[in-house]
C-alpha cells in the first residue's frame, strides 16, 4: 500500500469562523467529544465536529487506487493556563496489499552435435545444429495483509480558551489497495498545569471506502 497526501488547505482559526460551509456533495460523519476529570480541579475536554469525506474516482482510472478528500475540526478545552499541544491525522489501512510484477524472460541457445554410427543395414549418420530462440513475459501479483498507517495533519499549542485544529480538503491517495479502504480521524491532547500532567485522545468513526 502506498500512501501520498496533499493538504490543499489546512487552517487554525477561532470560533467565529467556523460557520464555513461543508464540501459539496461530501458524507457528514457523526461528531465525538470526551471529557477527563482529573485531581486538583483538573478537567480536560477534547473533541471533533464538522467531520466528512468525499471520495472520488482515481486520477488513473485504476480500481485498485483510492482517492479521498477529507475535513475534520478538532478542538480542546484545557484549564486557565495550562500548556500542550492539540495534535490530528487519520489512520489508514486497505484489507489487501497488492503487489504486482512485471518481467521480460527471452535468451537465445544454440545446440550443435553430430553421430556416425552402424547400422543393421549399413553406416547412419545424423546430425542436429541450429538456433533456438524463446521469450516470454512474466507477471507475479502478490497479496499480503493491509497495513495501518498513521497520518498526521497538524498540530497546534494550547491557547486560552478552547484551541481549534481545522483540516478542509486533506488530500489522501492509496495505491495498491485490494478490498475496502478503511479510514477513521484521532485527535490528541497533551496539557501540563505543573499541578496535573494530562493526555487525552478521541478517535471518529470508520470509513468504509
Amino acid at each position: 500500500m502506498n500512501i501520498f497526501t496533499t493538504v490543499l488547505s489546512t487552517t487554525v482559526i477561532g470560533l467565529s469562523a467556523l460557520g464555513t460551509a461543508p464540501i459539496a456533495s461530501a458524507a457528514p460523519m457523526a461528531p465525538h467529544e470526551t471529557t477527563y476529570h482529573g485531581p486538583a480541579g483538573f478537567e480536560l475536554t477534547l473533541g471533533h465536529t464538522d467531520e466528512s469525506y468525499r471520495l472520488v474516482p482515481a486520477l488513473n482510472a485504476m480500481p485498485t487506487n483510492r482517492e479521498v478528500f477529507l475535513s475534520n475540526t478538532a478542538y480542546v478545552t484545557a484549564p486557565a493556563g495550562a500548556t500542550g499541544t492539540l495534535t490530528s491525522g487519520y489512520l489508514v489501512a486497505c484489507a489487501v496489499e497488492l503487489t504486482l510484477s512485471v518481467g521480460l524472460d527471452g535468451g537465445i541457445s544454440v545446440g550443435a552435435g553430430a553421430s556416425i554410427g552402424f547400422g543393421s543395414s549399413g553406416p547412419e549418420a545424423s546430425a542436429d545444429i541450429g538456433p533456438s530462440i524463446r521469450a516470454g513475459l512474466d507477471l507475479s501479483l502478490s497479496l499480503a495483509p493491509g497495513k495501518i498507517t498513521k497520518i498526521d495533519v497538524g498540530d497546534m499549542p494550547l491557547s486560552s480558551g478552547t484551541t481549534y485544529l481545522v483540516n478542509r480538503d486533506f488530500h489522501l491517495m492509496v495505491a495498491n489497495c485490494g478490498g475496502p479502504l478503511n479510514v477513521y480521524s484521532w485527535a490528541t491532547v497533551t496539557a501540563d498545569t505543573g499541578q496535573v500532567s494530562a493526555t487525552n485522545s478521541i478517535f471518529g468513526d470508520t470509513m468504509f471506502l
